[in-house]
């Protein structure tokens, strides 16, 4: 079957792109596809630039250059059109109009080639090419000596012998081949590397197939050489908010220490006392021996003269004659609870100091640099001289529960306002797009607005927290990444206290922050004559820090030069020296060509097919079948219509008269009542004296406020009710019916001839037709590949949002981070529960004040020398603890002879104080243990006529009370929460719902939506990519003014360039057709893993996109811009129009010969493919198809190879008549009527 190729059109299946390296093109002078600068030739530049630098150092070398280099006779196009070149000019021009060429035009273009004085222009000509590529000052000139080189080589090809090598390298025609010529600029002066290398060492040509280096060797030190005012303000304030956490959290540990300290004075003091008493009275007693030891054996003799049967006046008769000793009364002094003394020796001097800032005050103005604490003098308990200042205790801090009580007012206001100062970190929602994601509060992200390895060093003297407190030095350095931890470092000083060095290891960063919040404590007083910082980070790089003169209370930021670690020999790999600026095209390659291919298909030739049906008429036989098709529609329409409107108005009065009244009342009353006896005893005479004392003074003010106030309101409601419904029904029903009935009918009755009918088989075959399939190469383009880390990063930095219509997730406390975390009741603090209980709005059990004292007053009781137990109860507050007791105690003695009292001490045992004389009044201290409730106070009295006991008893919240406090509303506080998180849930369900209906609703639009959302991220970094200064390049601001009124652009040349930037880079590549693939997120920061690991979203390709470790993007070049892109990458300029010239790079050369290859040449053989069709076709020799079997059958070569041959087919059971055909009967039809009309 024939085909008729002029009416077989051909469609295109469909496209696909073919990545690949460019062919390597013949880059000698036989390819004349390129205009070369001849290598021995003399050049202006020579002495300028070193041919083994790179590409960007030659560049830079050859602008330096330029601003000496004269232009003589080039300086505009009308000169060169004037000069000896005009010729050549004109034959340049029509080469770049593409006009016709003549004769003549080739005879002077020889001419010219081999003209000796043209030659000896050429150096000129070639210079000042070089001086407009790199100033770009006229772009004229620049194209007139394009042209003159392209004239010029058009004349060497005309007079160039034809050989097989040329016809081969550049095709039949060599003219041809150099009319489209381009020019090359050497590389020399412009590539990496000498004249012919091929530029694939490590320092690289400027963008080669799998290289990145664009001419550079730090990159890292590259973002700028200074700090902008804006990125200093902001690392001085982030520098202030650490200072002020530091102070707090140092003020309040410093606090906790002093504590824990006095209370060891505390116990050394009662013990010290407690000692100084038994030992002052042991020599009291040792004074007195003798004479007590003389009225003891008096004593006992007249005891033992004493009967039963005695009267009293008998018995007084006896002790008569007993003398009283001739002894002093016994006094003991000691320092008060309060001292200087036992601060001084006992303290810690940070302790002293910070004891000195709270609870003294001063008769003189507070010396500017703080008190001398190198100078301690103790005046008294409670003064003490500080160098020439003197301070003293404040009246209201006598006792060691005043001073406790201080300090936990102070401990917990500097928790609290830590807690406050460093927030929980919270999870927030937002809705973007209709989708509900998790966003962080724009605070946190700071550090992407500020210089990576920016630093802030400030150094805090001594006495800034609190008076004499502890000088220390605050160091804090950007890290953008993990990689830029801190893996060890060292910091020396010299200072005016001494030499030192301090070493840390293994500082992550937080916050994109690695912070030395204190170091060097107190090895400081008032400046730092010099710093030194070594830095080894995590991934190799080492930075050091060495600054001098340090003043106190100054704020130093700059940036840390970063260099790879150095070896043992001190050599430091191939850094550059500091100030060097070189960037490089980190993470860019160029990868070759993309060819643009589709496969176009044309039909070939229609063959048979399988069997499609088969028709099988017996003989003598009448069959008919038909088959109907039927086309129903109905449409109904109905509208209605509904409208309602109410008014309210009415009107009322109201008057209120309403009457305030406030009484206060004050009541002080004042008793005051005092008791004294008195006992004398001589050889003659008692003498018993009582005395007493009763004051009672009553002071009542009443004062009575009233307040009357009349209030009048009148309150006006209109109503007014109208209701209007408009009904409208439309009913419109329309039905569409279409009937097609197709009859057939077999006659086999052989009614037309006199043959005897036979059985009729028709066997229809399916028609398949063969498809002739051809590429063809419809484009070509110059790649790039971006591999970007993390792509979603900027996304979410962008995500980052603070604004109050976020759904905010509450935060389990048991699951915060320090120090607001309190996994359990149990291990939870006061400071907590209060700062939890704020956060959810927990109101909690009232705490009970503490510490307290408790005062019980003297009992005088009569004793009269009854040496039985006695006992009084002690009622310690509920939920109270006894901490320390202060017990005043007095007694008289019975008679003549030594008084003991032996009372509790509060610890489970008994302790004694005895006197020699005949009365006694003391204090002893005890520290109590478990003393809760009612205690049981015991005492007894030996040689005691009369005796009073006082307390003074210091009680703080028992432990056990304040385990249950804290159990009580840490439960509450979790409940609270609970009942936050499950409106929380509620919500979010509730948006998460409404957001899964608007996906349904919107599933194509929001596909889109991420699709841009992923292209613009991917944009933006590769853009990042090419400009790698570019967070100095981007985000310029070229408009003034916050109001409609005084809005205006701000013109300039900087907005021309910028202008310029921006539409090279929106239309050098095609970045609506780039080609991205997501890398899993192993490929990130390992600290990062788990938080792209568990990044959801609703859409499959964007949860890659937010969970990918890293991206591989590629992007095409738009044809036309191959030239100037690659001039950009290699320059980093922008070419200003024209025809750019070629930079001398073999493989760019490559690709530019390639890309003038003509589109739409077939790509290698075309194949033919079989598809099946819906046609089918009756077996006849009148239709024209001929078969050999009646059915086919499809003999096998090899029967053997079957495993049972006996089921093969050999032969056809099927016969092929010659005869097949139906004809006309003369008989009526047996049709129904129904079907069809006689």
């Amino acid at each position: 079957m024939a085909t008729n190729n002029k009416n077989n059109a051909s469609q295109t299946l469909f496209r696909f792109v073919s990545l690949r390296n460019p062919q390597l093109t013949e880059t000698k002078k036989q390819n004349l596809g390129f205009i070369h600068r001849p290598a021995d030739m003399a050049s202006a530049f020579d002495t300028a630039v070193n041919p083994g630098d790179t590409a960007l150092m030659k560049f830079q070398a050859l602008e330096r250059a330029a601003k000496s280099f004269a232009t003589t006779g080039y300086d505009t196009e009308l000169q060169i059109e004037e000069s000896s070149l005009s010729e050549a000019l004109k034959i340049g021009r029509k080469i770049a109009k593409n006009e016709t060429i003549s004769a003549a035009d080739e005879n002077t273009a020889k001419n010219l080639y081999n003209s000796s004085a043209i030659q000896d222009k050429m150096g000129q000509v070639w210079d000042n090419l070089m001086y407009q590529t790199v100033t770009q000052k006229n772009f004229y000139v620049k194209e007139a000596l394009v042209h003159i080189l392209k004239a010029l080589h058009f004349g060497y090809v005309c007079d160039l012998p034809v050989t097989p090598e040329l016809i081969k390298i550049n095709g039949d025609d060599l003219k041809a081949k150099a009319l489209e010529a381009r020019v090359v600029l050497p590389m020399k002066f412009f590539g990496d590397g000498y004249e012919g290398e091929t530029s694939v060492t490590l320092t690289g040509q400027p963008f080669t197939v799998a290289k990145s280096a664009v001419g550079g060797q730090d990159a890292i030190n590259a973002t700028s050489t200074s700090l902008s005012v804006p990125a200093k303000e902001q690392l001085k304030a982030e520098g202030e908010k650490i200072l002020e956490l530091t102070n707090l959290n140092f003020e309040k540990d410093s606090l906790n220490t002093l504590k824990v300290e006095l209370e060891k004075v505390q116990k050394i003091y009662q013990k010290a006392r407690s000692k100084a008493y038994d030992a002052a009275y042991k020599e009291y007693l040792a004074a007195n021996g003798p004479e007590l030891d003389r009225y003891r054996e008096r004593l006992k003799e007249i005891q033992s003269q004493i009967t039963e049967e005695m009267t009293e006046a008998e018995i007084n008769a006896l002790y008569a004659g007993l003398e009283e000793p001739n002894i002093p009364p016994f006094v003991f002094t000691y320092k008060k609870e309060i001292n200087f003394e036992d601060f001084t020796s006992l303290l810690s001097l940070d302790s002293l100091k910070i004891f000195v800032d709270k609870f003294t005050a001063s008769n003189s103005v507070k010396p500017e640099d703080g008190f001398d604490f190198s100078s301690i003098k103790i005046i008294s308990d409670k003064e003490l001289q500080l160098g020439e200042a003197i301070v003293y205790i404040t009246d209201e801090y006598d006792t060691y529960p005043e001073v406790f009580e201080k300090i936990e007012e102070e401990h917990s206001a500097k928790a609290q306002a830590l807690f406050q100062k460093t927030p929980v970190q919270e999870q927030k929602f937002a809705s973007l797009g209709g989708i509900l994601v998790p966003v962080t509060d724009s605070f946190t992200q700071y550090a992407s607005k500020v210089t990576p390895r920016s630093y802030y060093l400030k150094a805090t003297p001594q006495g800034s927290i609190y008076s004499g407190s502890a000088a220390y030095l605050t160091f804090y350095y950007q890290a953008e990444s993990s990689a830029w931890g801190m893996a060890s470092a060292k910091l020396l000083i010299i200072s005016d206290v001494g030499n030192f060095e301090e070493s840390f290891t293994n500082i992550e960063p937080v916050d994109n922050k690695v912070t030395l919040a204190s170091v060097m404590v107190g090895k400081f007083s008032k400046y730092i004559r010099n710093v030194k910082i070594k830095i080894y980070f995590n991934n190799g790089k080492e930075a050091s820090l060495d600054l001098s003169g340090i003043e106190p209370n100054s704020a130093y930021t700059d940036i840390l030069y970063v260099e790879d670690i150095k070896d043992e020999t001190g050599s430091g790999g191939e850094n550059p020296q500091p100030g060097t600026f070189i960037p490089k095209h980190f993470g860019v390659k160029r990868l070759g060509i993309a060819d643009y291919l589709k496969v176009e298909q044309s039909v070939h030739a229609y063959v048979p097919g399988e069997v499609s049906n088969i028709e099988n008429v017996m003989a003598s036989e009448l069959r008919h079948k038909s088959s109907v098709a039927r086309d129903y529609s109905e449409v109904i329409d109905t509208t209605s219509e509904s409208i309602e409107t109410e008014k309210i108005s009415d009107t009322t009065k109201t008057e209120r008269n309403e009457m305030q009244s406030e009484v206060a009342k004050e009541l002080e009353r004042e008793q005051n009542i005092t008791a004294n006896t008195k006992f004398t005893y001589d050889t003659k005479v008692y003498k018993f004296e009582i005395g007493g004392s009763y004051a009672n003074n009553t002071s009542q003010h009443d004062s009575t406020k009233q307040a009357v106030t009349k209030s009048q309101e009148i309150t006006e409601r209109a109503m007014e009710r109208v209701l209007t419904k408009i009904n409208k029904e439309r009913v419109q029903k329309i039905i569409k019916e279409f009937t097609e009935t197709n009859v057939h009918e077999f006659d086999n009755r052989g009614q037309a001839s006199q043959e005897t009918p036979q059985h009729i088989t028709g066997v229809y075959r399916w028609v398949d037709k063969k498809m002739k399939n051809q590429i063809y190469n419809y484009g070509k383009r110059t790649m790039f590949e971006f591999m970007i880390p993390e792509p979603a990063r900027l996304h979410t930095l962008a995500t980052a949002v603070s604004r109050t219509d976020t759904l905010t997730a509450p935060i389990d406390p048991r699951k915060a981070e320090k120090p607001w975390n309190m996994a359990s009741a149990q291990v939870a603090t006061k400071d907590q529960i209060e700062y939890w209980a704020n956060i959810y709005n927990v109101k909690l059990t009232e705490l009970a004040k503490s510490p307290i004292n408790l005062i019980l007053g003297k009992q005088w009781e009569k004793v009269d020398g009854n040496e039985e137990y006695r006992h009084r109860t002690i009622d310690i507050p509920v939920n109270y603890e006894a901490s320390s007791v202060k017990m005043f105690y007095g007694f008289e003695r019975d008679r003549r002879g030594t008084s003991t009292l032996y009372t509790s001490n509060f610890a489970g045992g008994m302790v004694p104080f005895s006197n020699g004389g005949t009365s006694i009044d003391a204090t002893a201290y005890f520290t109590p243990q478990n003393v809760t409730g009612s205690y049981d106070f015991v005492y007894k009295c030996f040689n005691i006529d009369s005796v009073n006991i006082a307390f003074e008893i210091t009680c703080t919240l028992s432990q056990a009370y304040m385990k249950s406090w804290i159990q009580e509303n840490f439960t509450a506080i979790i409940k609270a929460y609970e009942d936050a998180y499950a409106i929380f849930m509620e919500k979010q369900k509730e948006l998460e719902e409404k957001a899964k209906a608007e996906e349904e609703a919107n599933k194509d639009k929001l596909g889109n939506f991420y699709r841009e959302m992923e292209a613009v991220i991917l944009k933006h970094n590769c853009i990042a990519y090419l400009l790698q200064d570019y967070l100095t390049t981007l985000g310029q601001s070229f408009t003034s003014g916050s109001q409609m009124s005084d809005f205006k652009v701000i013109l300039s040349e900087n907005l021309e360039q910028y202008t310029a930037l921006a539409k090279f880079m929106e239309q050098a590549f095609e970045w609506s057709i780039m080609d991205y693939t997501f890398y899993p997120y192993y490929w990130a920061d390992r600290k990062r893993w788990q938080e792209m690991y568990l990044t959801q979203s609703t859409d499959p390709l964007f949860r890659n996109f937010l969970q990918a470790g890293m991206a591989r993007v590629i992007v095409t070049v738009k044809p036309g811009f191959e030239d100037a892109v690659q001039f950009f990458m290699s320059t980093g300029k922008i070419w200003n129009g024209g025809e750019v010239p070629v930079i001398g790079d073999p493989l760019y050369m490559s690709i530019v010969d390639e890309l003038r290859q003509p589109t739409g040449e077939p790509q290698g053989k075309y194949w033919i493919t079989r598809i099946p069709t819906t046609l089918t076709i009756l077996q006849a020799q009148s239709v024209g198809l001929e078969v050999e079997d009646a059915l086919p059958i499809f003999k096998e070569d090899d029967p053997k190879n079957c495993e049972n041959p006996r089921e093969l087919e050999t032969e056809s059971s099927f016969k092929l008549m010659d005869k097949a055909t139906l004809e006309a009967g003369t008989e009526p039809t047996t049709l129904p009527t129904n079907i069809i009309s006689k």
